[in-house]
């Protein structure tokens, strides 16, 4: 009975384990209650009159569970095809939930097992956080609300996957653990917020997507080639962001800073072309709201990702002040920075000229 409760509100695959693990008690039953009792009716065996203590159950249990895996192990298939043929109907709310990489509790005091856990789980969460964001920009063009509650229940799961994970972490880091599984917690805890802003950043513009189509709001040529524009670098940052970190790939994490400078330039100097459209009556106000709700969120998924870039380096660079580190690189400059920002300054530019300012 604890097993099947359990199985209560689970998606059809946790209802089928549930009840697999019912089926193959109630054949370990019956195979006992015919096999045993049978044989018992036929040679009478002198044991059953024993009074059993503590260690002849123990013992009895387990000599009979092993028997019965052993019987029914040539049974898999057929178990399997019984449970297949139930058609469990997805509880609400959990119908197209993906599986969370598991946490167990029990490695938590064993630190190596337990960091391999959270970084199983938290390369998950940047992932789904990713395509979230990735599903959001595509229902802003081909809207169907279909997708838009796709989005929503994907945010629900990055959420919950950023409560697992930050308590799961904590209890990780209470224990003692040596400077490399320190560095692995640290940059966990420093980034799973970040990626759970940019799948709250994704219901956003799944919002203003359903607006638009609600609205049947109509941009400018010149804005709709801005929002072009400013897409294709966001989906770039996030691709570029997401690889770095699922491999802990410092030198494209360097690449990030850069692009997450222009864009916000670009965004910078899309305000602004937008304020002499609105003067010279070339767009609407309401789609001048919708355009600059557009703009904040790409602007604002550069920083998150920025952040995690950033968080990255510092921690490989034992030092946590994430500030002093922005300000010196933009400070100095360095020569692979300027490299990667002419690049993306030539890839994305608003006006179809290279763009020489840097903050």
């Amino acid at each position: 009975m604890p097993v099947l409760l359990s199985a209560v509100g689970a998606a059809p695959d946790g209802k089928r384990t549930a009840f697999a693990y019912l089926v193959s008690n109630l054949l370990g039953a019956a195979i006992a209650a015919v096999g045993f009792y049978g044989l018992n009716g036929i040679f009478d065996f002198p044991f059953m009159y024993k009074i059993m203590n503590t260690v002849d159950v123990a013992l009895l249990n387990t000599i009979y569970r092993f028997i019965i895996v052993i019987l029914l192990l040539p049974m898999s298939k057929q178990i399997e095809k019984i449970t297949a043929w139930v058609r469990w109907k997805p509880s609400e709310g959990v119908q197209d939930m993906p599986k969370m990489k598991p946490l167990e509790e029990r490695f938590v005091s064993h630190p190596a097992l337990a960091v391999e856990q959270s970084r199983n789980a938290i390369n998950d969460m940047a992932e789904k956080a990713k395509d979230n964001l990735l599903l959001a920009l595509d229902l802003l063009y081909s809207y169907s609300q279909e997708q838009y509650d796709r989005v929503f229940l994907m945010e629900d799961f990055v959420d919950r996957y950023e409560d697992r994970i930050g308590t799961y972490l904590l209890k990780v880091n209470a224990y003692e653990l040596d400077s490399a599984q320190s560095g692995d917690v640290s940059k966990f805890l420093h980034t799973i917020t970040d990626f759970e802003r940019i799948s709250d950043h994704a219901v956003n513009l799944a919002y203003t997507a359903k607006e638009s189509y609600e609205k049947e709001t109509h941009f400018s040529q010149q804005a709709l080639q801005e929002l072009t524009v400013l897409e294709d670098a966001v989906r770039e940052i996030i691709s570029v962001t997401i690889h770095a970190f699922l491999d802990n790939d410092l030198r494209m994490a360097v690449k990030v800073e850069p692009l997450d400078e222009l864009i916000d330039n670009l965004c910078g100097e899309a305000k602004l072309h937008h304020v002499d459209r609105l003067h010279a009556g070339i767009c609407k106000i309401n789609a001048g709201f919708q355009f600059n709700d557009r703009i904040s969120n790409y602007e604002r998924i550069a920083d998150h990702c920025s952040n995690i870039a950033v968080a990255m380096i510092a921690i490989e660079s034992e030092t946590f002040d994430t500030h002093e580190y922005l300000n010196s690189v933009r400070k100095l400059k360095s020569e692979s920075y300027s490299t990667y920002f002419e690049e993306y300054s030539r890839k994305y530019s608003l006006s179809g000229e290279i763009s020489k300012t840097v903050r």
